[in-house]
């Protein structure tokens, strides 16, 4: 029996959209980071405001009236393109160093 469509978002997690989703946090978290002047000496700090600022962007999605809509999804995809950009970091900062 077919389930009526209730107007709620489907949660799919293999989309191009979630690949964008990664690759734009991934660089956001890479190029923060360089782009600082103490190389970010906390990674923790980095990681927790990152992945913060891709849950406050998706509530105000939801909240405000622009036909979009809280994806959990797009969510995830934020916080593995931060947390790979952190590993990343992390291998290139004990190269240099």
């Amino acid at each position: 029996m077919p389930v009526p469509n209730l107007g709620i978002p489907r949660f799919q997690l293999f989309e191009i959209d979630k690949l964008l989703h990664f690759i734009m946090y991934f660089s956001l978290t890479i190029l923060w980071c360089l782009a600082s002047e103490n190389f970010y000496s906390s990674n923790l700090k980095l990681l927790l405001f990152a992945i913060f600022f891709g849950l406050t962007l998706e509530i105000f999605q939801h909240i405000l009236p622009f036909g979009r809509y809280f994806d959990l999804g797009d969510l995830l995809a934020n916080s593995l393109g931060v947390l790979f950009g952190i590993i990343i970091l992390y291998y290139i900062k004990k190269k240099l160093l």
